[in-house]
């Protein structure tokens, strides 16, 4: 059985180790230092860490609102003229996942006592990666 870490010793060292390396595994940390993971995660809670995750956002552009304006008043308009329109459009998108395990963000967490909004550039010069194109 491991050993509680009650004593600030062995505190100290978790704390010190996140502080080190935010981006740490609660399970790596309680291997390192020989104590159970339900202990290092009490101790995050008891000091107030939480392990934010990274947002994954597109940046949007100074005219984006404006197009966006333009498209709803352009569908209105079309729709008044025939109110079947919607039944023959086709919505689309696609996305690209990139084959490195950059898309999963559950991968990256940042262990701090206050939000880091933390943004992370993951690419490589030449990412594997495959295009999925959808439409409805």
């Amino acid at each position: 059985r491991l050993k509680s870490a009650t004593n600030d010793d062995k505190t100290l060292y978790v704390l010190q180790s996140f502080q080190e390396n935010p981006h740490l595994s609660v399970s790596k940390t309680a291997q390192a230092h020989d104590i159970s993971e339900s202990s290092v995660s009490n101790i995050l809670k008891k000091h107030k860490y939480y392990p934010y995750k990274i947002v994954i956002a597109q940046e949007l552009m100074e005219d984006d609102f404006d197009r966006r304006i333009q498209f709803c008043e352009e569908l209105m308009h079309r729709c008044d003229d025939n109110a079947n329109f919607l039944n023959f459009v086709i919505f689309s998108d696609e996305t690209t996942f990139q084959i490195n395990g950059a898309v999963n963000r559950h991968n990256c967490s940042y262990w701090n006592d206050e939000n880091p909004h933390w943004m992370s550039d993951l690419r490589t010069q030449y990412p594997q990666k495959f295009n999925v194109w959808t439409g409805i």
